[in-house]
């Protein structure tokens, strides 16, 4: 948009020709924007089969389109996807007759849509087409291709393509539903002449057609019966005079309002040819039953006779009240044109807008019937030739005097008006008090105006929809008025109303002047907006209010060194109840500060950035002396400038010359004794009184601006030298300061060498001499440049040179080799030809005569190299180029002394072309007969220096044989061969297909007739050789018989006798895949299928293909044409890799490549009838199934096995078979067998084999060799042994079946026993399962036992921040290096070490080196993804001490992942999901760090509470010891699978201090293992003690004591061990019959070091007053296998506890031992454990996304960081989808930080994790995923059971996500001040934690290890070079190389 401007322009006024140029100015202000589009046009809809758009209407209900146009009906959604369309045509037609049989011929006739309406009322959709005289038909609103009511005897609408036709929906006589036409009388060529159809009295010029769901549907309203005619209808006048060939009446638009029908038209003024064209308008009652009131009146606009389009609607308030109406009041307006002469009705692009009220069309209308009552007026005389007679009836419905002509015009003045436009369309809506009118235009654009009286408008924007291609007149808004749907020939587009988004500003948005858009000004998105889209806060209208603006900054620009508080003068600066920043845009980035509002409220104070964190933004992207940064003033928190202007940062010490120092306006000073530019003189200049001050400058100086700065001045314009000559400098000097400037030096710098002489100040003081230098390069080019300076003084300081000085070194010899070259260059070269053959300076020429270009010489021995072409017909004008050397040295030394073949060639025409002694142009002559010779050249005509061609230059005269093909069709696209002779002859062929067209029909007064003149259409040539030329015909205006016409220059040949015919295009009817069933096309990957097509015209087309689409690719095949309707194709074949096919075969589109006839490309998506193109699997081929593939033939048919999915593969030629070398003929083919007779005697063999090979092949492309058929060829007659024998083999036979029979009455009795016994076992099966479900059911019901969620009585068993960190950051390790030191073997090399860490801690500190070096790292194939882990959690390690720095890195590491994720094909989506890079390392380190409070304080407690409470549940029921399984899990795969009868006991346990006498209770169950109870035991005694410091269970024996002196120890496997076989079951609870109450001790082992080293008192782990522990330890998470058990395994013995490893697979033989059933009977368990767990994970997850928390505590500081980059990341490459960026942000923190502590919470606390613990927090780690997940979880019974378990829950977790995600992205952004002071705030904290330097020295082993790659790397950089990081690396290199170091850690944890 441009802005608006104060003054306004006469060219802009006289554009629009507004009425008053004074009134014009003051509302329009010259606001005049570029045409925009892009960002207005929503979407578009365009139709590849390029069908011509005719009409087209919006349901108001629901905003569903529909479009009528050529041959086609489409219906689109809101967003113009096709929903569903239906094929109107072509079909065979003929003006003669009625649809149906026909005696004359019927051609394929376009379909044009002449009417498309809506009716809402009965879901109906009318359209009318142009064929079948004009037939109507009513169609589905919701399927168009399903017709509701047709009525073929009932014609409607004009029946060509350019008759007009209007129609729209009404009510008619006795409130009936009608469709009002008018329509243009059609004419057409009938034998020879132009007329109407015979039919065309069946069509009046407006009727009313009744709508009602009858038979008699589009038949008249009201018509009475016969002889009468009359009805609701108008015809012309019947008599002698046809005035329906003679009065043309083309109808514009059609309305209804109030009891009225109006249509307006164009027409004659009268029925006498030669009156000028007007405009009217015809209104007449809707009630009326015969149109008596029929009325015309004629429209007036100004000067603009000829109507182009109409509109009826609302008018705004303002505009409404200047035309005394009430606002929305609707008005008639309509786009005029000028006529192009006074009796012609073609409209030229001058054009007006004009506004009728309704109310004064009906005043008007009702004058003229008053005044025909009293005897005034007439009839119209196209109907009827009557006057009006005085009659005293007033009615307007039923008048004594019918169709009124009215005298008075309906008349108004332009609203506006347009030279060089041609408007044709118009739509008008009011907004905000405004009236906006949409007006389109011939090319392709709409214009949009808003009117502000009724004779000024302005148009305040343009958008182009489609270049060039007229509007429609149809313009349709969608029913919220929020979109404009408009149609060009070819494409229909949604248009947003407004341009509100594409303005910034609010003085764009206000200055774009749009009625729709205002200023929505609120703290959080101020933005240009409509005003419903505003809905918290102010919106600013252009009409009433003003935006805030900048009047002036003080300072006005600053030096960037310089720190200083600008005040910001405002005006209109709004009210806000935020503070109030200042932004200023350096670059990409936004550097803000704090802006505080004055009183008075119109400045701002506010500080410029700080100079460090400015410098460092601006540079090294800074190189100019300034910078121009945008400054804004924005509310805080809000990312909209509120007022914005430009502020620029300079630096006077980049000015490195005195003059740029002075001509600028920043007041710097030039410092000439140190050569430098300043802008504070004090502190930077030695001598103050030599330097020279800016203008501007407030410094005092006696040498001020650039005309007192000391410099040099060029002498002359340019210094050329020769190269290797000597030259003396002589150049001009001013202001030099001879008590300053002692001596001179002249320095050149001669292709990158420096040469420096002595240079001296002549006496005057104003000349310096530099002594005589040679001026000498090497390099083979022709100019070299040597800048020049004049230095003075020790410093070598230059003078300055405001036109800097370059001396100019050449080389003669480098600038021509050839004399011609040489004589033509320059003369200030002095260069000149030297007998030696070298071009040279004379000085330089040692030997022989040395000429120039001056004296006249001409060069010698000119040669003629090549020539083109080669000849030339007779007529001449052959272009010839000619090229050689030395062919003259000017145009006159050859022009007229070039010959051809001994004839003239002319080259004054092309004295343009001539190159000098190089190239010739010039045209033959013509010549009589044919000849041939040398092409010469004379130069200067001196027979001594002739040029003869070495080829021989021919006259020919082409000659034209033959064509081929004789046809094509009309589009074009034909590749027509031409034979002959000579074809290759002249510069220029053309060809030309000259055609007579017929007499064209059907134009109406608008458009001129074209005369009947030879047509020329042109054949591009695409090959040419001397017989023979292929040329591609163009499209051709009609069909026909044409002359071949071919262009040789002036030469025109004719190809008599054998014409070239254009015919129709073709047209497909079907195809099928054989003609006798018709089934659909289909084929295979392998191809081969024939398709038949029928239609019209197909052979001639020379190479016919079919096309199918797969993907986004072409298949193509070759067709054959057997005749005019008759076509065969092959189906193509289709790559493997493409043709993946499912389990359904895939429905293609396809077409046919028929020259250019585009109709057909895609005509399965066109033409439904022709169906898909069905690809199949390829049929598979069994091979034989006998022995060796052996197939012995005995029988008349042979039959092979196939796999034929193919419907259409049933072809019998489509499967070929083969018998050796012979062919097996197929008689059948089924799904899965193939039939064929083989020949009658076997064939020979391909192959060594015995027998022949049969082989199959498919689609004459796929083989299959299936095996071998062997002949039976021997007789049939039996020997008497083979009889015997037979007869001996089956009485053995029938014996052996007896005793079969026998043996199997035997066996019954026995299969019934099993029987019983299997139904037995199955009776209990079922029991079992039914006792299961029961118990399940009841315990769900009854039993669920919820765990406690009181851990305050033994705390929470916190890791400090050290510990934490570490296991986060080295999960897989024990010792952890970084807490340790750096040892060396000689102390003496230790300070050597530190010096190399300390020089590469600087390096790491570099943010390039840093860069460099992990990008280096990554791109190294060898560095894996464990280097990458350990790597980035190194790094973390030795930048926590500058957390600032380190996040900086990470976000860069972080747009470079994001930045590569975008290339290419990537998914975005993925981004952050796997551990592939350092950064995706260094994220969750980085949370690591930051959100420990927030675990310590808040996340901690529910997280471990849920660990406490899976301990708790699965303490309830049984776990396996050996397997970890157990009864109660989460987890499927931990799911005890068997039944187990168990019941819970409480023990009482002797601490370590027996003596005491105390005992605690523990709750066991007596299915516990030894070893368990044990581990439950110490986990009660112990539940206050880390797990790190608990004694374990194998230190202790468990004892069971009785009395006094009992005692029992209980063991896991002792001798009363169950065993079985190689198994020992171990031993539980109730093996040794221990009972409820029973007192247990643990007694220490006489070897463990647990008794050694501690003893009763004190004890470290008991605690005096330590109470008793809850049941259930919370402290435990106890592992499944102790220590003791894993001993006994490693034995080598079979153990097993509660289940046999081998009963997961083999169901037991006896009921009585086994409890295994079907696996899924116990998944309710999985339900009861996630019930008892269930309020656990909820706590936990609400307290993870819990917004205010964060919020209250700090901690959202990081988050809302680390979200607001990714958001920015996502603006920044436009991505737009939300989804994207839901997936970055749950990538980040949910799946690399949460997911992490969820599944291993010992990194948090110092507890134990269990197996079964470990596959619990999985689950729930897994579901809290799908909760951050976008996706869409669609499960099914065969989902996941873990997925299946909180399918119900996870839908309120994801809203519960997205909440949080909201809230975060609401929050004000965080500023990096507060960022950095809590990162500085954490490095201050913790830096003393680790020991940065063995991270530095973990990261130095990387550095050495691929030592060379970074070093390169850094070479190869820019800035790495400037800085000198490679030598800084090699130094730390060096240094550590003179010490070896050995890493040895003095921390020992001592439990790790």
């Amino acid at each position: 948009m441009l802005p608006t401007t104060e003054l306004c322009t006469m060219t802009h006024a006289k554009k629009f020709g507004f009425n008053s140029l004074g009134v014009a100015c003051a509302l329009l202000l010259c606001l005049f924007p570029s045409c925009h589009s892009d960002d207005q046009i929503v979407t578009e809809f365009r139709d590849d089969g390029a069908h011509l758009f005719n009409n087209i209407e919006v349901n108001p209900s629901n905003g569903i389109v529909y479009v009528g146009a050529v041959n086609k009906v489409y219906k689109l959604n809101p967003n113009l996807l096709t929903w569903n369309a239906v094929i109107t045509g072509p079909f065979p037609d003929s003006i003669k007759c009625l649809q149906g049989e026909c005696k004359y011929e019927k051609p394929l006739t376009d379909n044009f849509n002449k009417i498309l309406l809506v009716d809402e009322d009965r879901d109906w959709l009318i359209v009318c087409g142009s064929i079948f005289q004009g037939v109507c038909e009513v169609k589905d609103l919701n399927n168009v291709s399903r017709i509701v009511r047709k009525q073929d005897s009932q014609f409607v609408a004009a029946s060509n393509a350019t008759a007009s036709t209007v129609g729209f929906l009404s009510k008619g006589p006795y409130q009936q539903a009608v469709l009002v036409v008018g329509t243009t009388v059609a004419t057409h060529v009938i034998d020879g002449r132009i007329d109407v159809s015979q039919y065309w009295g069946k069509i009046p010029a407006v009727s009313s057609r009744t709508l009602n769901d009858t038979a008699s549907i589009f038949d008249f309203a009201v018509k009475s019966p016969p002889p009468s005619d009359k009805g609701t209808f108008v015809h012309f006048q019947r008599g002698g005079t046809r005035y329906e060939l003679t009065y043309p009446i083309e109808y514009i638009y059609g309305f209804t309002d109030n009891d009225f029908n109006y249509l307006l038209t164009i027409q004659r003024q009268s029925l006498e040819v030669g009156t000028p064209y007007i405009s009217k308008i015809v209104r007449f009652c809707q009630s009326d039953v015969e149109f008596n009131s029929f009325t015309e009146m004629q429209l007036n606009c100004g000067d603009y006779p000829l109507l182009q389009a109409a509109s009826v609607g609302p008018l705004g308030k303002e505009l409404a009240a200047k035309y005394s109406m009430s606002a929305n009041a609707k008005v008639l307006l309509g786009v005029f044109a000028k006529s192009s002469s006074s009796h012609s009705g073609i409209p030229v692009s001058d054009a007006a807008l004009c506004i009728f009220k309704i109310y004064d069309i009906d005043k008007t209308f009702n004058q003229s019937h008053q005044q025909c009552n009293e005897g005034y007026g007439s009839s119209i005389s196209w109907i009827s030739s009557l006057n009006c007679y005085k009659s005293v009836s007033d009615s307007l419905c039923k008048p004594d005097f019918a169709y009124l002509n009215g005298t008075v015009p309906i008349s108004s003045s332009p609203t506006a008006t347009f030279t060089d436009t041609f408007l044709t369309a118009v739509a008008v809506n009011s907004i905000h008090n405004d009236t906006v009118v949409f007006l389109g235009t011939r090319n392709g654009t709409i214009m949009k105006l808003n009117i502000n009286s009724p004779t000024s408008a302005y148009v305040y924007d343009e958008v182009v929809v489609d270049a060039g291609s007229p509007v429609n007149s149809d313009l349709n808004f969608d029913p919220e008025q929020q979109h404009l749907y408009v149609m060009t020939e070819y494409k229909l587009s949604k248009l947003r109303v407004q341009s509100c988004y594409g303005h910034v500003t609010c003085s764009e948005c206000l200055g774009a002047r749009d009625a729709y858009c205002g200023w929505c000004f609120t703290d959080n998105n101020s933005r240009c907006s409509m005003q419903g889209e505003c809905l918290a806060g102010d919106w600013v209208y252009y009409r009433n209010s003003y935006c805030a603006a900048i009047d002036r900054v003080e300072p006005q620009h600053l030096q960037v060194t310089q720190k200083k508080t600008l005040k910001i003068y405002v005006s209109n600066l709004p009210a806000v109840e935020r503070a109030f920043i200042c932004v200023f845009d350096v670059g990409l980035r936004h550097l803000e500060t704090v802006a505080v509002k004055q009183e008075g409220g119109s400045v701002i104070s506010c500080s410029t950035p700080d100079t460090d964190r400015l410098i460092a933004t601006l540079v090294p992207s800074l190189e100019e002396e300034f910078y121009t940064t945008k400054l804004a003033v924005r509310v805080s928190g809000n990312d909209v400038d509120i007022v914005s202007t430009n502020f620029t940062f300079f630096d006077c010490s980049r000015y490195r010359s005195c003059y740029g120092c002075m001509e600028n306006n920043f007041g710097c000073t030039w410092c000439t004794s140190t050569g430098r530019c300043t802008h504070n003189p004090d502190q930077y200049c030695e001598d103050r009184a030599d330097n020279v001050h800016s203008a501007s400058s407030v410094s005092v100086g006696q040498h001020r601006g650039s005309l007192d700065c000391p410099m040099i001045i060029q002498t002359s314009a340019e210094i050329l030298v020769a190269s290797g000559e000597y030259m003396q400098l002589l150049v001009g000097v001013r202001n030099l300061l001879p008590a300053l400037m002692t001596s001179y030096d002249c320095q050149f710098n001669i292709d990158g060498i420096i040469t420096e002489t002595d240079a001296y100040l002549n006496e005057s003081a104003e000349t310096i001499s530099c002594e005589s230098a040679l001026f000498q390069y090497s390099r083979k080019v022709d100019i070299v440049k040597a800048p020049f300076a004049v230095v003075w003084g020790i410093k070598k300081l230059p003078l300055d040179d405001k036109n800097p000085v370059d001396v100019t070194v050449y080389k003669c010899s480098e600038m021509a080799a050839l004399c011609g070259g040489c004589l033509l260059l320059d003369p200030k070269y002095h260069c000149g030809w030297c007998d030696d053959g070298t071009c040279n300076t004379q000085k330089q020429c040692l030997s022989g005569p040395w000429f120039d270009s001056i004296n006249g010489t001409i060069c010698a021995n000119p040669v003629i190299t090549n020539f083109s072409p080669t000849s030339s017909p007779l007529e001449g004008e052959t272009v010839i180029t000619i090229e050689g050397s030395n062919l003259g040295i000017s145009f006159d030394d050859i022009s007229p002394y070039v010959t051809v073949a001994e004839q003239p060639c002319n080259c004054s025409a092309y004295r343009d072309l001539y190159v000098p002694a190089s190239r010739i142009v010039c045209s033959t002559s013509r010549v009589r007969s044919i000849t041939s010779g040398d092409i010469v050249v004379l130069v200067r005509g001196d027979s001594r220096y002739v040029a003869t061609s070495t080829e021989i230059f021919s006259y020919v005269d082409p000659q034209l044989e033959g064509i081929y093909p004789t046809v094509g069709p009309q589009s074009g696209g034909t590749k027509l061969t031409i034979a002959g002779q000579y074809l290759d002859a002249g510069s220029s062929v053309k060809v030309f297909i000259i055609s007579q067209p017929k007499d064209t029909a059907g134009s109406d007064s608008r458009v001129e007739k074209r005369q009947a003149t030879a047509v020329e259409q042109s054949c591009s040539v695409v090959y040419q050789n001397s017989s023979h030329l292929i040329c591609l015909t163009s499209e051709a205006k009609g069909t026909g018989s044409a002359i071949v016409q071919v262009k040789f220059d002036k030469a025109v040949k004719n190809l008599l006798g054998i014409p070239f015919e254009y015919k129709q295009d073709p047209y497909i009817n079907s195809t099928a895949s054989s003609l006798e069933n018709g089934k659909g096309i289909g084929g295979i990957p392998s191809g081969g299928l024939k398709v038949y097509v029928q239609g019209y015209n197909l052979d001639i087309i020379l190479s016919p293909k079919l096309r199918v689409i797969l993907g986004n690719r072409d298949y193509k095949s070759d067709c054959v044409c057997l005749n005019s309707t008759l076509m065969v194709c092959d189906s193509p074949q289709f790559p493997a890799a493409a043709a993946v096919l499912g389990e359904r075969p895939q429905a293609l589109e396809y077409g046919f490549i028929m020259d250019n006839v585009f109709s057909l490309l895609n005509a399965s998506s066109q033409q439904e009838a022709l169906g898909k193109f069905t690809l199949y699997p390829d049929p598979v081929v069994h091979s034989f199934s006998e022995v060796g593939q052996i197939k012995k033939y005995k029988t008349d048919y042979l039959a092979i096995s196939i796999d034929n999915q193919c419907e259409v593969c049933n072809q019998e030629d489509f499967f070929k078979v083969w018998i050796g070398q012979e062919p097996c003929n197929v008689s059948s083919v089924a799904a899965t067998l193939i039939n064929c007779i083989p020949p009658a005697v076997q064939p020979g063999r391909d192959t060594k084999e015995q027998y022949p090979d049969v082989t199959v092949v498919v689609g004459g492309v796929r083989k299959y060799v299936i095996g071998y058929l062997q002949y039976d060829t021997e007789d049939l007659l039996l020997p008497i042994w083979a009889i015997i024998l037979i007869v001996t083999v089956g009485v053995l036979l029938i014996l052996v079946i007896i005793i079969v029979v026998v043996k199997y009455c035997m066996n019954m009795s026995e299969s019934e026993k099993e029987a019983k016994t299997m139904r037995q076992r199955f009776d209990w099966i079922e029991m079992q399962v039914a006792a299961e479900c029961k118990d399940a059911f009841a315990e769900l019901q009854t039993d669920v036992t919820f765990p406690s969620e009181d851990v305050s009585g033994f705390g929470i068993l916190f890791h400090d921040y050290k510990n934490y960190a570490l296991k986060v950051l080295f999960p897989n390790e024990l010792n952890y290096a970084v807490l340790g030191d750096i040892e060396v073997e000689d102390e003496t090399r230790r300070p050597v070490i530190n010096k190399a860490l300390s020089q590469f801690s600087q390096l790491i500190d570099n943010k390039t080196f840093l860069l460099l070096f992990v990008r280096t790292l990554e791109s190294d194939k060898y560095f894996t993804m464990k280097d990458r882990n350990v790597f980035a959690s190194y790094l973390m390690v030795a930048l926590q001490g500058n957390m600032e720095y380190c996040t900086d890195i990470l976000k860069t590491l972080l747009a470079d992942l994001i930045e590569k994720s975008m290339q290419g094909n990537g998914n975005p989506k993925v981004l952050l999901r796997r551990t592939e890079s350092v950064a995706e390392k260094m994220l969750p380190a980085w949370f690591t760090f930051l959100l420990y409070p927030l675990l310590k304080d808040h996340v901690g407690q529910p997280l471990y509470k849920l660990c406490v409470a899976i301990q708790q549940v699965i303490d309830l029921g049984p776990m396996d010891a050996i397997t970890g399984e157990a009864k109660y899990s989460l987890s499927e795969e931990k799911l005890i699978r068997v039944q187990i009868d168990y019941k819970s006991i409480t023990v009482n346990v002797l601490g370590l201090c027996q003596s005491s006498g105390k005992s605690v209770p523990v709750r066991v169950l007596d299915c516990d293992t030894i070893s368990q109870v044990k581990a439950k035991a110490l986990n009660t005694l112990f539940c206050w003690t880390p797990y790190s410091t608990r004694p374990h269970p194998q230190d202790f024996e468990l004892e069971w004591r009785s009395g006094m002196h009992g005692r029992l120890t209980l063991q896991d496997v002792d001798r009363i061990t169950e065993v079985d076989g190689e198994w020992k079951r171990l031993n539980m609870l109730r093996d040794y019959k221990v009972q409820d109450g029973a007192m247990l001790a643990l007694v220490p082992k006489q070897s463990s070091l647990f008794n050694l080293s501690h003893s009763c008192t004190p004890n470290k782990y008991e605690n005096s007053s330590l109470k008793p522990s809850p049941p259930h330890s919370p402290s435990s998470l106890s592992s499944s296998i102790t220590t003791e058990q894993q001993s006994l395994l490693e034995t080598g013995a079979k153990h097993w506890h509660l289940v046999k490893p081998t009963d997961s697979d083999v169901i037991s033989e006896q009921p009585d031992r086994s409890g295994k059933l079907v696996r899924e009977v116990y998944l309710n368990r999985l339900l009861y454990t996630k019930r008892a767990l269930h309020s656990f994970v909820g706590d936990l997850f609400q307290v993870i996304f819990n917004y205010e928390l964060d919020q209250n505590t700090g901690v959202l500081l990081p988050i809302k960081y680390m979200f607001d980059f990714l958001d920015d990341q996502a603006l920044h490459h436009e991505i737009v989808d939300p989804e994207v960026v839901h997936t970055w942000k749950s990538n980040s923190l949910p799946l690399r930080f949460w997911v992490n502590l969820i599944k291993n919470p010992e990194f948090l606390f110092d507890v134990n994790k269990s197996n079964i613990i470990d596959s619990c927090l999985s689950v729930v780690a897994q579901n809290f995923m799908d909760s951050c997940s976008t996706s869409e979880n669609k499960l099914t019974k065969d989902s996941p059971v873990s997925k299946l378990l909180y399918a119900k829950d996870i839908p309120q977790y994801k809203k519960l996500v997205t909440e949080y995600y909201s809230e975060i992205k609401k929050e004000a952004a965080v500023s990096d001040q507060d960022m950095n002071a809590m990162l500085a705030e954490e490095s201050r904290v913790h830096v003393s934690e680790f020991n940065a330097d063995v991270a530095l020295m973990e990261l130095y082993k990387y550095a050495e290890k691929y030592s060379e790659q970074i070093l390169n790397a850094l070479r190869e950089d820019e800035f790495a070079r400037k800085h000198k990081l490679p030598m800084k690396l090699e130094q730390v290199y060096n240094t550590m190389a003179e010490a070896e170091v050995v890493t040895v850690m003095n921390h020992r944890n001592s439990r790790y």
